[in-house]
């Protein structure tokens, strides 16, 4: 017979919360950001947590499925005031939904791309590089250290491959270690340079490519790059890669269920989304 878990069931939104704070203080946010408890039932107990890297009402509809009564999202739900709450707003309606459903939600988003283990080295580590320190290539520090320094290389990461590959090898390896189509990436720079050093700010970081290379790197990968950002890196001569916002950032809810389990034991069952929300097709 299968040995099954049992759950306690003994712990609150404020202590799962609490717990994430300790490990990824949302003190570490950029000052546009919105991480933290944003829709909280501080003392109602959980026995299920789905983590995503985004909520909409597929996700919502999930974690209704699964009986869960929390979500943790990489993404923020709600940016900026809420001024109203109406069913005919897409955003609006969605947050209505939540905390209707009884559903608490916590956001991890900045802080969670600069702390070790988070976005940036998932990537690092991903792609087999040696050496990973902050885009300015200093050592990436404690949590409480990059809070008192507020250095902004510290949200992305600088590394080496053990041995010079060609562009083109690195683009089959970012295709084949992200699980992405080659057609889903839009590269910059000539396939048959030779690359050393890396760079990496997941999500959208193309305003941080010039840091990368006055560190040294030779190639800078991120998502959601612009034309005349693309234009830039010419202008620099380094190379980039385009692997998408979700390309970049799709292993959060996976390793977001890693660190919540670590945290938490047997507290409280983590499951991460099975929802794909790549909003883009391959033709």
């Amino acid at each position: 017979m299968e040995n099954r878990i049992h759950y306690t069931g003994d712990v609150r939104v404020c202590d799962i919360a609490e717990a994430i704070e300790n490990a990824v203080p949302s003190e570490l946010q950029e000052s546009w950001d919105n991480s933290g408890l944003l829709i909280g039932y501080e003392d109602m107990y959980v026995k299920r947590i789905l983590t995503c890297l985004e909520i909409n009402h597929e996700v919502l509809r999930e974690a209704k499925d699964e009986n869960a009564d929390m979500i943790v999202s990489h993404h923020p739900l709600i940016f900026g005031s809420v001024r109203s709450l109406c069913t005919g707003n897409y955003r609006e309606k969605l947050l209505m939904d939540l905390v209707g459903s009884g559903i608490s939600v916590y956001s991890c988003h900045t802080p969670f791309d600069k702390v070790r283990g988070g976005n940036n080295d998932i990537i690092a580590d991903r792609l087999g590089l040696i050496s990973v320190r902050n885009l300015r290539g200093e050592d990436v520090c404690s949590a409480s250290r990059m809070i008192e320094n507020a250095d902004e290389a510290d949200i992305g990461r600088t590394g080496s491959f053990r041995n010079p590959i060609s562009f083109r090898q690195v683009l089959d390896l970012v295709s084949s270690e992200l699980e992405l189509s080659l057609r889903q990436i839009k590269a910059v720079g000539s396939l048959d340079l030779n690359i050393s050093k890396v760079g990496i700010c997941t999500g959208a970081g193309s305003d941080l490519m010039e840091m990368a290379a006055a560190s040294g790197c030779e190639l800078f990968i991120t998502g959601d790059v612009k034309y005349h950002e693309a234009q830039t890196a010419r202008e620099l001569g380094i190379c980039l890669i385009d692997a998408g916002h979700y390309g970049t950032e799709k292993f959060f809810g996976a390793e977001m269920k890693k660190k919540l389990i670590k945290l938490m034991g047997d507290k409280v069952e983590v499951i991460a989304s099975e929802v794909n929300l790549d909003p883009f097709q391959v033709l």
